[in-house]
């Protein structure tokens, strides 16, 4: 008999999961293989086929240690494989056990019976005071209403994210005819209402969030794709770049207008347009207090709310999937808007395939417009433009530019992207981390290390499913059962590893590795966690790392930075690629200058997380939309004059 897919992930689901516990509900009471069909069907049909030949190879992948296929082996096997996994030296094993151990706990919690018994109801912090009614779309011209067509403007900016929103909306204001194409589609607040978590994440981000660094250990690198790009599923956090990093910036680096001074009335344009804030007392999450509470008995001294572009927040905790309230002021609901009415002119589901250029200039672009069921080519655009900004983020703006024949030692270098990880700990009282905002408080007390804590705690479904909570079978379920009991913080590292965008030709690869500084710089950081997590009354602690899974004493918590773990053993998702086209003072220092204007090419710029010249050391989006902001007032002043 034919074995299927869905044969083999009932089985690691069933492994993972079985019957009986404090949780009694198994994954055999599921429908797990109509829950994957389900999913496969909606993925683009190369992601599927990767996705089953991955399945098929961890089935076959087996034999090498036991002789057996997965499905052939007891279930007593079956779960001494996965919890030997994580200490094995085979890579392919571990990675293929950390994937579909991932997958198997996203669709087991997205059960709503796992969800009511660990207490999740999905409502909001503050009650809603009002029926939001349906959510006003963001008008844009897609196919099938446009096929084949040609078009003129002053200014095209490709990508509709922290970057080309800002660009588009102040040159649109500048009277400049600004048009805006865009790969992913319309999001609004309806369709987070009519849709799960996990639909959610196949709709409006790129190939269903699983995208991957290659390397020493593998990254989670999930991004957005849609109208607004990825402001419309972050966590909304917003830090000014430090003042230290700037002078760095400015002085060692030579970048004209980057001072602190100088970047101070861009910053402030940006937080009163989007009414930047710190998280009030009535939104902020019990996972919040936590990580305050453990902060003040330590005595340290950088700590507070996590300041954010809202409005008439409830504290949904849904952030990353879509504000549910249309609070999260993405740039769908703030930037964007505001160019249109200016006459900007946005196409989505637009893909851009290449930039025509004569001699030192760019002429125009050649994109393809995307069927928005298969997301197929169905119909082609050609532009031409007096100026291109490129702002497709850190990964595609260096592909688009090297795809269209730009040449530039380093392009698609200098790849950084704040490596984290979660900590989770266990209290006796109750937590509900899902009931608030998701990413609300920090602590930054070792800037010198790079070093930035923030408390995250998505709905259960993601949080949960983010490798924070160790063990497999009923040992798990246990920890599961009293979920509502867990806080969780997200680590995030300021690397001092550098990767690269390679370009292949079926696509950009991000090649990035851990250097054994920033592995110990992380497990540093982890003991930093744990720390304050049992100042603040934590009974256990769970980390990432293998043979240390589980701390139940203070007294051992020096354990985690001495721990042997390398950097293959660890668990680790990124959320910040940027510096691919980084700013420099001249032509062997980056790729773009001072006002983001591409070396060599007269009328092309980048306005994205490319240009950032290094870390910023916290969340960089503030960053990005000040950086696009100084390239849109640069090329305006240059028109002028």
């Amino acid at each position: 008999m034919r074995t299927t897919p869905e044969d083999i992930l009932a089985a690691v689901a069933d492994t993972l999961f079985p019957q009986g516990g404090d949780l009694s509900l198994g994954a055999a009471d599921m429908p797990m293989s109509e829950r994957l069909k389900s999913i496969l069907d909606r993925m683009p049909r190369g992601l599927a086929r990767r996705f089953d030949t991955l399945l098929r190879v961890f089935n076959a992948s087996v034999v090498l240690t036991s002789g057996h296929t997965f499905l052939r082996l007891t279930p007593e096997a079956r779960l001494a494989y996965f919890g030997e996994s994580d200490t094995s030296r085979n890579p392919i094993r571990k990675n293929l056990a950390m994937i579909f151990k991932l997958f198997c706990e996203l669709l087991y919690m997205s059960d709503e019976r796992v969800q009511r018994a660990v207490g999740y109801d999905g409502l909001s912090k503050k009650p809603r005071s009002r029926d939001f009614g349906d959510s006003p779309s963001l008008h844009c011209r897609m196919y099938p209403d446009i096929r084949d067509e040609e078009w003129e403007c002053d200014v095209c900016v490709v990508g509709s994210g922290a970057g080309g929103a800002i660009v588009a909306k102040e040159l649109a204001e500048a009277g400049f005819k600004v048009l805006i194409l865009e790969e992913g589609g319309p999001a609004t607040r309806t369709d987070f209402d009519r849709h799960d978590l996990l639909e959610r994440v196949g709709r409006f981000y790129r190939s269903h969030g699983f995208t991957t660094t290659f390397g020493t250990p593998p990254i989670l690198l999930p991004m957005g794709c849609a109208v607004g790009g990825t402001t419309v599923v972050n966590s909304g956090t917003c830090f000014r770049t430090p003042e230290p990093v700037l002078a760095e910036w400015a002085g060692e680096r030579g970048i004209a207008g980057m001072d602190p001074e100088a970047m101070s009335p861009l910053f402030d344009r940006v937080e009163r347009i989007l009414n930047i804030q710190p998280v009030g007392d009535e939104i902020m999450s019990r996972n919040g207090e936590v990580l305050k509470r453990g902060a003040e008995a330590l005595g340290i001294s950088d700590h507070g709310p996590i300041r954010r572009p809202v409005r008439d927040c409830h504290g949904s905790g849904e952030c990353a999937f879509g504000c549910p309230t249309d609070a999260k002021q993405a740039m769908h609901l703030s930037y964007l808007p505001l160019a249109v009415e200016k006459g900007a002119v946005i196409v989505a589901r637009c893909r851009v395939s290449r930039v025509e250029f004569q001699a030192n200039r760019a002429v125009g672009l050649e994109a393809e417009l995307l069927d928005p069921q298969t997301k197929r080519p169905a119909g082609r655009i050609r532009v031409r433009a007096r100026r291109i900004v490129l702002a497709a983020g850190a990964i595609y703006t260096p592909w688009l530019l090297h795809r269209s024949g730009y040449r530039h030692a380093l392009l698609g270098r200098n790849l950084r992207i704040h490596p984290g990880c979660g900590i989770a700990a266990l209290f006796d009282e109750e937590i509900l981390g899902w009931k608030g905002v998701m990413q609300c408080y920090y602590v930054h007390d070792l800037h010198e290390k790079g070093i930035l804590l923030e408390a995250t705690f998505p709905p259960p479904i993601v949080s949960y499913s983010a490798g924070t909570l160790p063990f497999v079978g009923l040992k798990h379920k246990e920890l599961v059962a009293r979920y509502r009991n867990v806080s969780t913080l997200g680590v995030i590292l300021s690397d001092r590893s550098e990767g690269r965008v390679s370009f292949t030709p079926f696509g950009p690869v991000m090649r990035y590795s851990m250097t054994s500084e920033d592995v110990l710089r992380m497990k540093q950081a982890i003991e930093w966690g744990a720390q304050i997590y049992f100042a603040a009354g934590a009974k256990r602690v769970f980390t990432i790392l293998p043979g240390l899974d589980d701390v139940s004493r203070a007294e051992d918590v020096p354990k985690i930075s001495t721990n042997r773990a390398k950097g293959s053993s660890l668990k680790l998702s990124a959320y910040h690629p940027m510096g691919t086209c980084r700013m420099g003072a001249n032509d062997d220092e980056g790729v773009t200058d001072a006002d983001g204007r591409v070396f060599g090419i007269d009328n092309l710029y980048v306005a994205d997380a490319s240009l950032l010249p290094g870390t910023p050391h916290v969340n960089p989006q503030v960053t990005i939309m000040a950086l696009a902001t100084k390239v849109a007032f640069g090329l305006r002043e240059g028109v002028k004059s």
